[in-house]
This record gives C-alpha cells, structure tokens and sequence, in this order.
C-alpha cells in the first residue's frame, strides 16, 4: 500500500502533540505542498537528478528572433541541445548560456547572424529563450531540452507521496512542524524542526546524489611484456 499525504499529515500531528483540529485536511495539505516545493528546490540547489528530469523538443524554425518557450512542466533548465541537420543523437550539441550584458564585445544581431553552429548559445528570457545562430534551415525536434520538473501539488489527502519523498515522508513532516509553528509564531519550536528538516534531508541526498567517478581505492599500475 503506497504511503499517503495523510500519513505526513498525521505524524506532523504527532510531532506538534495535536490533532485534527489543529492540522485538519486543508492545513494539512497547504502544508505538505509548501515542504514538497521546498524539498524539490534544496535537490535542484545540488543538481540532483532524483528531483525528477524530462527530455523534451522543440522544432528548430529559421524566425529571427529565434525564440521558443520552455515547457510547460518545467521547474528549473538542466540543459540545452541543438540539432541543425537531422534527429540523430550524436548530431546533438550542448548549447552555452549567454546574457546580455556579457556578449564578448558582440551585439545580439552580430551573434544570431555569426555565431558558429559548432557551439551553439541561447539566452534565458523566462518563459523563453533564444538560440543563437539564427538557423538558415528549419529541423523537427532540433532543440532537446533537459529539464527538471515542476512538483505535482497534492489535491487530497489520499494521494501517493512521490519519489524520492517516499524514501522518508517524516522528513516532510518534520518541514511541515516547522511551517506550523512558524504560524503560530513559535520561533523556536519552529528552528527545531527545520534544523531536524536539514539534517534528514542532508542524509537523504547522500543516497540519491549522483554517485562518485573516482576509484574507492587505488589501482596500482600493472607492465607486463618486456621486464627492467
């Protein structure tokens, strides 16, 4: 049986020493949705692909400004890849951020006209963004993004908890302690339990980070053949 919003909502009852009337459904659920927009945005401070990562296209047009808006489940960029020719996966190049205040000496027109398609740009504009070259040739799905997604808010109190808040829903709890008491104007009840927060979630992210590319221990060099 999956572990429910209800679950998070009564073990944060029992860390407050409450009850329903205290932390009812809709508290209950007001709650549990600002501690799970806050546990997705300390995994994406760290980059943790746990958080949830889509891959998603966009259709590469020759329009000057050549602008495109970014999903619509989308929570935070991982990362920008263009494609000019064709939808072969090892055609596809990282694009580089750029801002407007820092082009190198180069105006905006100068880089959609010039930039070289072997290192492709774009330029972050909210909603939106622009490559640079400007493309001479239009290509379906040219542009892959990578992106982490937006949270699904809970509605009731029977939904699933989701991954990875399911590995540790008391974490959550323990976010929603601290969210209470902060509107009970309890400072201090309210720094326990955001300290108990931090520490839980510090933990949980050492198993869902990515894993090191180092050897674990050292491999020593091994001459066979010829011998000195």
């Amino acid at each position: 049986m999956a572990t429910s919003v209800l679950n998070a909502i009564t073990y944060t009852q029992q860390l407050v020493q409450s009850d329903s009337n205290a932390i009812g459904s809709a508290l209950g659920l007001a709650l549990y949705n600002d501690s799970l927009q806050e546990w997705t945005r300390d995994m994406l401070n760290k980059n943790i692909d746990a958080s949830g990562v889509q891959e998603e296209y966009r259709n590469i047009t020759t329009d000057s400004p050549n602008t495109y808006l970014w999903p619509s489940s989308m929570y935070a960029l991982k990362t920008i890849e263009v494609n000019w020719q064709d939808t072969e996966q090892q055609n596809y190049i990282q694009a580089t951020p750029i801002d407007v205040s820092n082009t190198q000496k180069r105006s905006f027109s100068w880089l959609r006209a010039n930039q070289s398609q072997e290192h492709p740009m774009f330029d972050n504009r909210g909603d939106w963004f622009e490559i640079f070259p400007t493309p001479t040739t239009a290509n379906a799905q040219g542009i892959r993004i990578f992106h982490f997604l937006r949270p699904t808010e809970a509605a009731t109190v029977e939904e699933a908890v989701p991954y990875p808040q399911i590995l540790d829903y008391r974490t959550l709890s323990c976010k929603m302690a601290a969210l209470y008491y902060k509107t009970q104007g309890d400072v201090e009840m309210a720094t326990v339990y955001e300290q108990e927060y931090q520490q839980r979630i510090a933990k949980i992210n050492r198993v869902i980070e990515h894993g090191s590319q180092q050897p674990k221990t050292p491999i020593p060099l091994g001459i066979t053949g010829w011998q000195y």
